[in-house]
């Protein structure tokens, strides 16, 4: 529970800041949705709406993966230690996410089936 304040000249914004910050901190974080990062990030364009059809039979099939090896493939593209196979092709899209989406899309693929 947050002490009560008194709102005076000149500490009203200090005093809102230090309320916004202490319910930000009691709030829980909200979970991306990897499914609707999926779509959004355009992963199904050569993937597959379902992540089991890609488009090309030289692209993965990526639902059912597991969420650490597919995590370590997209950043491992991202960062360019990653150059070879198709890997060219996922460069500029993989600049489209960070970190956080990286990871709730390959949670998202792991639960496929």
């Amino acid at each position: 529970m947050l002490p009560p304040f008194s709102f005076t000249k000149g500490k009203t914004m200090k005093k809102l800041l230090l309320i916004a910050a202490a319910i930000s901190m009691s709030a829980p974080a909200l979970a991306l949705d990897g499914a609707k990062l999926y779509q959004e990030k355009t992963c199904w364009s050569c993937h597959g709406k379902d992540a089991k059809k890609p488009l090309m039979p030289i692209y993965p099939k990526l639902a059912g993966q597991n969420a650490a090896y597919a995590e370590a493939q997209m950043k491992d593209i991202k960062s360019g230690t990653r150059a070879n196979g198709q890997s060219a092709a996922m460069k500029g899209v993989m600049g489209l996410v960070n970190d956080e989406e990286i990871k709730a899309i390959a949670n998202y693929l792991s639960k496929l089936k």
